[in-house]
């Protein structure tokens, strides 16, 4: 415990190491949050406006009017001129006219333009007569937004932060694994000839960084669910439980870095950096497109790719849940982590020194 204790007062007093694993994703995420919070707002269907003329010679307008009460997906108003209906239109106040001349069957559109809202006016007035036509009831026309939060590109940009987030332990990893190297720091020097054991050092000290991770992890993770309301959908647990494995491949990263490269400590946080930045971008954090242009070019490359495999479980959790995608995305982060450690434990035990 004491071990533990003094671990953790060392991972704190590193300013820099805590700004890039506990501020930076927080800072980050309120970017995305204030980039990404109006796209739902801005796919929110409106109803487009059509002018109605009326026309008291013809016997349509009634009939009409009564349908127009059940279409919940036309803003409709009535108007008794056509010519100020036409100024409204070539100012896009409405989207459409209809008129009820004297001996027509059916009323006649205008439009000025073609657009989405012109589409809409049509198919439902073309519905309409149909009905008409076949004799039939009109049923009620209500155009919803059907747009899925769980499908929102911003959720991906999200999902691709979490995985950053996971991956930065890599740099508590290495700095807590460096300072036991008696080739790395004087601490470790220390630690190579005190009559200690130099397995539980290490295990102490990469699960203080693990600890540290989670905390960073879980300060991240109320902030994005409380503060800025992100839906992760019903599937939260699992969310969670992805996250925590995430950190570990995280920690196996970093423990990987300082055993195999055996360099600066500055060299060794800009591998850490490069390489994380560089899996996230391949995971679509710079864009959705990317990820899915890997994906068909590159299959294998986003399946040793943790940062992929993580923001696809994400994805598979909140749009699919538990099921086949989710448990292959798992298993292969555990064997991401799986082989790190392996290869990190095996550089480690051959490691031997002629003086210190």
């Amino acid at each position: 415990m004491k071990h533990l204790f003094y671990n953790f007062k060392i991972t704190f007093k590193n300013v820099e190491l805590i700004f890039w694993t506990f501020a930076f994703p927080i800072i980050l995420v309120t970017l995305f949050y204030a980039a990404f919070s109006n796209i739902s707002a801005a796919d929110d269907f409106v109803a487009p406006k059509v002018a109605v003329i009326e026309n008291e010679n013809s016997m349509l307008v009634p009939v009409y009017k009564q349908i127009f009460e059940k279409v919940d997906a036309l803003n409709v108003s009535y108007e008794t001129d056509f010519e100020s209906a036409k100024t409204k239109l070539e100012s896009e106040e409405i989207a459409g006219i209809a008129t009820f001349d004297d001996g027509m069957e059916y009323p006649k559109l205008t439009i000025e333009q073609n657009g989405i809202n012109q589409t809409i006016i049509q198919n439902i007035m073309t519905e309409i007569e149909l009905s008409i036509r076949s004799g039939s009831e009109f049923d009620e026309v209500k155009i919803k937004n059907t747009y899925d939060r769980k499908q929102e590109v911003s959720m991906i940009e999200y999902f691709t932060l979490l995985a950053m987030a996971c991956l930065y332990g890599a740099m508590i990893g290495t700095k807590s694994l460096d300072k036991n190297l008696a080739n790395m720091t004087a601490s470790g020097k220390r630690i190579a000839v005190a009559a200690v054991s130099k397995t539980k050092i290490v295990l102490g000290s990469l699960l203080t960084s693990y600890i540290t991770q989670l905390i960073g992890l879980t300060i991240l993770f109320v902030y994005m669910l409380a503060v800025l309301k992100i839906d992760f959908g019903e599937h939260l647990v699992g969310v969670i439980g992805l996250t925590m494995l995430g950190a570990l491949a995280g920690l196996a990263l970093g423990t990987f870095i300082s055993a195999i490269f055996k360099v600066k400590d500055s060299i060794k946080d800009g591998i850490t950096t490069g390489f994380t930045m560089l899996c996230c971008f391949f995971s679509g954090m710079m864009g959705p497109t990317v990820k899915f242009a890997i994906d068909s070019s590159f299959p294998l490359l986003n399946k040793v790719n943790p940062a992929a495999l993580l923001t696809d479980g994400y994805y598979a959790l909140t749009n699919f849940g538990v099921g086949e995608r989710f448990w292959s995305d798992v298993i292969l982060l555990v064997l991401f982590s799986g082989v790190l450690s392996f290869v990190s434990i095996k550089v480690l035990r051959r490691q031997k020194y002629d003086n210190l």
